[in-house]
């Protein structure tokens, strides 16, 4: 009598697997013949990254930032609206970030929240374009989960070595291009807008820039001086640590980029000051020995590209500070006054086409309420930055404000721009900028001790609070 239920148990689980089985099999045939064996394939593949990264989050991680640096924005899919390679790798990897993963909402999240749902209220009243709103939710806010949730759940140590290693890669990548002139991604046509407005190389002075897969020199620049601050808060020896910083700045410098260059230069110098004292001297000297040598070598062919350049450098900076113009012409929230589309995807501001501001184009295009928002944030960064209780990805974000004047966040470098973000809002809510005794026990829990890396339990008002990883 004892056995009977047992044997029925068994009985009932193999008929369920046998069930299973025969969906499985029978799904197998006939998928592929109803919509497409490639259809199938992708759907499979899709699954198991799914599984793969609710498992292992620094897998996750690691196909998150190849998607963002080794994928060209035109890869991705355009119905019912555009989803480039990072935005089809977030939907995959989100699983893994909410999967048993607390979100303690912290006051940079709440910024975030309300900067998100400000622009999808622009959106669904008719105040703004859907296309603006769905590349904030899509590409935007989606970016900033995963940096903040995912890498909650991988830690920062993992996902700081996998940004040096990743981005140092497509910097050395990037210089092969430059110097052998040539560009896997242009051969990768596909029939989509993307490509016919990011897929060709650009020239400067008689030299071709280097592109890579992020499909512009200047999102290229700019990606890569937000990695010189993960850099140096990697616990790598002071030698590796500077050859992985010549690299990145390497790849900024074959960018051609005045935004890039300012960027990667501006972020190396807020490193070198505003790092905590535990940063060796020998470490830093390194670092400057290494950007001495890369300015010897590397000012003399800028300057000769940017005057062989002329007249054309001068006309593009004009143009970007006539922008200005449009600020009387931007309403509370929503689109600005004389915007017009005189066919699809063919839009105008008072007759400017090519936005080349970050800031302006969030004032025409949701209202200057929520680009008064943005440089708020900006604010606040740069004062948590200036008295030491900020940290690497803050550095990140900061160093490239001053390009986001002159440039749009365009192709994945919107993506990685709110990706650091996230990161920034993560380290953030663990070390709240506050004034505590030292020896004082800390709030944080053993869960957020470990994402950090700290040696103790102690919170410090440094930008040292991550160890060294």
């Amino acid at each position: 009598m004892i056995g009977m239920p047992s044997a029925s148990g068994k009985n009932s689980k193999i008929l369920s697997g046998l069930a299973i089985t025969l969906v499985i099999g029978i799904g197998a045939v006939l998928a592929p013949a109803t919509v497409g064996s490639v259809y199938v394939i992708a759907a499979v593949a899709g699954i198991l990254l799914v599984l793969a990264s609710a498992a292992h989050p620094r897998f996750a991680v690691v196909l998150w930032l190849l998607s963002a640096c080794f994928l060209p924005f035109w890869v991705g899919v355009e119905n019912p609206f555009y989803l480039p390679a990072s935005s089809l790798a977030g939907l995959l990897v989100l699983c893994g970030a909410f999967v048993r993963n607390p979100w303690r909402i912290g006051r940079v999240d709440t910024a975030v929240l309300l900067f998100c749902v400000l622009c999808l209220v622009c959106g669904v009243v008719g105040l703004s374009r859907p296309g603006d709103v769905t590349n904030v939710m899509t590409q935007w806010l989606l970016s900033f989960v995963v940096g903040r949730l995912l890498v909650q759940r991988a830690g920062l140590p993992f996902t700081y070595r996998a940004i040096t290693c990743i981005f140092s890669a497509a910097a050395a990548c990037s210089i092969v291009e430059f110097f052998s002139d040539w560009n896997p991604y242009y051969g990768w046509v596909v029939d989509n807008t993307q490509y016919l407005a990011w897929g060709h190389e650009q020239d400067r002075g008689g030299i071709v820039r280097a592109e890579w897969a992020f499909g512009h020199s200047i999102a290229l620049g700019c990606a890569l001086a937000m990695a010189i601050p993960i850099v140096f808060n990697c616990n790598f020896k002071p030698v590796f640590r500077a050859a992985l910083i010549a690299v990145l700045l390497g790849g900024a410098v074959v960018s051609f980029s005045r935004s890039g260059m300012i960027s990667a230069v501006f972020a190396l110098l807020l490193s070198l000051l505003f790092f905590s004292d535990k940063e060796k001297a020998r470490g830093r000297l390194a670092v400057v020995l290494v950007l001495g040598s890369i300015a010897w070598f590397a000012i003399p062919k800028i300057l000769s590209v940017f005057a062989e350049e002329g007249r054309r450098a001068t006309i593009s900076a004009d143009y970007r500070i006539t922008l200005i113009d449009l600020i009387p012409s931007m309403n509370p929230l929503g689109l600005a006054k004389g915007y017009t589309e005189p066919s699809r995807g063919e839009f105008y501001f008072q007759g400017f086409k090519s936005i080349d501001s970050t800031f302006v184009l969030l004032g025409v295009s949701f209202g200057f309420v929520i680009a008064l928002l943005a440089l708020v944030g900006v604010g606040w960064l740069a004062w948590r930055v200036l008295r030491r209780t900020s940290s690497a990805p803050a550095i990140s974000v900061l160093a490239v404000v001053p390009a986001l004047f002159t440039v749009a966040l365009i192709t994945q470098f919107g993506s990685i721009f709110w990706f650091f973000l996230g990161m920034l809002s993560l380290h953030d809510r663990l070390n709240p900028d506050r004034k505590v005794d030292p020896e004082a026990p800390s709030g944080l829990s053993d869960l957020d001790a470990s994402l950090i890396g700290t040696k103790s339990s102690a919170v410090s008002n440094k930008i040292g609070l991550v160890e060294d990883v």
